[in-house]
């Protein structure tokens, strides 16, 4: 009884030091977490009848893994905007919107149920195939981001075409108040209503993310995509215009093409010169053009003009919420994490896998791990994917796909 209150007091002395204290902390934290969400899973089961329960099990968010910029969640399906350089057309969805079929409580739910959902640590995405905030949709896509963040408290970025009106803003802040808000928006004036049709027209839409952002809203002008063709005295103007209105966050992001998008950008008179599209274009399967070059110049352009310039949408969601990762080679962003160290992540990587996997872990820089599994590939990959998200290091599994 002795010995053994001796030794936990020399372990306590220890862990104040600092020796050890990761090792401890970054188990603890996974495990609990761990528990965590099973209470939230089994809470929100209890308050969802047996067929919207049905209906959960069978979506793609309960089991879908996700994207570098986060969980992607649909806040409805289809879209009017009708952006000439949309890929949803390609997918398949409609132009007809429709609120996504899940309740707040159901989606909440769902990513309660997907095994790759860390609560408090993975980041939510709303808007990547549908504008979040048309009228069919903009109260459950508010609900949806307030539910989510009140059950599983995802940081929580959204995109987004709309004017973020005052009433908007401040159900955003008060529903999430760190989210992240990037206002996309391609050209001013003639070119831009060409572009995007239906959309409100590209200077409201500043003018008003301008207004947000003096609101206290973690605003960012979200220029993508940035399409070869256009000239650049465009987007220099759009980004002048945005600094003018009070924008001073941005984000940068190139386009992704397939057929159709080609075909339906040269309709309204944009061109992509042949050297700068892919070697094949799909009619389905999105492929990037060749732009990092145009992206760099105006990288120097808005910094130039005193932006602040993310390198990923993910990026701005981290710097809204005061976050630091390094998951990714962008990183380090919002500032290093704290590295674990070997030991501490398998401790945490075995907690995780129940002991029924083998492995092997190994340090290739700074907070960045390579896993080798020998055992149960299937629980080291999710439990690395847990250990990254609650560490904000890179914890990759040799062999993964």
């Amino acid at each position: 009884m002795v010995r053994g209150t001796y030794y936990r007091i020399i372990l306590i002395k220890l862990k104040i030091l600092g020796w050890g204290v990761l090792s401890y902390e970054l188990e603890d934290r996974v495990v609990s977490l761990v528990s965590e969400k099973a209470r939230v899973r089994r809470t929100l089961e209890s308050l969802l009848d047996p067929s919207e329960k049905a209906r959960v099990r069978a979506d793609h968010h309960s089991r879908r893994k996700p994207r570098p910029c986060g969980m992607t969640i649909h806040t409805g399906i289809g879209c009017s905007y009708g952006c000439i350089y949309c890929y949803i057309w390609d997918m398949g969805f409609p132009g007809s919107p429709r609120p996504y079929p899940l309740s707040p409580l159901g989606m909440a739910y769902a990513l309660a149920l997907n095994p790759y959902v860390v609560p408090g640590h993975t980041l939510a995405a709303y808007g990547s195939v549908t504008e979040p905030f048309l009228p069919e949709t903009r109260e459950h896509a508010i609900e949806y981001i307030s539910t989510v963040h009140e059950w599983l408290r995802l940081p929580s970025q959204v995109s987004t075409k709309a004017i973020i009106d005052e009433e908007l803003a401040l159900a955003l802040k008060s529903r999430e108040p760190g989210i992240s808000v990037l206002v996309s928006a391609v050209a001013l004036g003639e070119l831009g209503r060409r572009l995007e049709p239906n959309a409100p027209s590209t200077e409201d839409r500043i003018r008003a993310a301008g207004a947000a952002s003096r609101m206290g809203l973690h605003v960012t002008l979200f220029l993508r995509p940035i399409i070869p063709g256009i000239p650049l005295g465009e987007y220099e103007a759009l980004i002048r215009y945005a600094r003018e209105q009070g924008m001073e966050r941005i984000v940068l992001g190139t386009l992704r093409v397939t057929r159709g998008i080609v075909s339906r950008l040269r309709a309204a008179g944009v061109e992509i010169p042949p050297s700068r599209l892919p070697e094949t274009l799909h009619a389905r399967r999105q492929a990037p053009v060749r732009a990092t070059d145009i992206k760099e110049r105006l990288k120097l352009v808005a910094e130039n003009m005193g932006f602040t310039v993310y390198p990923s949408a993910c990026a701005a969601n981290i710097d809204s919420h005061s976050l630091k990762c390094w998951k990714c080679p962008h990183g380090p962003c919002g500032g290093r994490p704290r590295d674990p160290g070997v030991e501490q992540v398998a401790a945490a990587l075995r907690a995780l896998s129940g002991g029924r996997a083998d492995f092997r872990v190994r340090r290739i820089g700074p907070c960045n791990y390579r896993v080798y599994p020998r055992s149960g590939i299937s629980r080291v990959e999710i439990a690395a994917h847990w250990v990254a998200e609650v560490s904000m290091c890179r914890v990759a599994v040799a062999g993964a796909r």
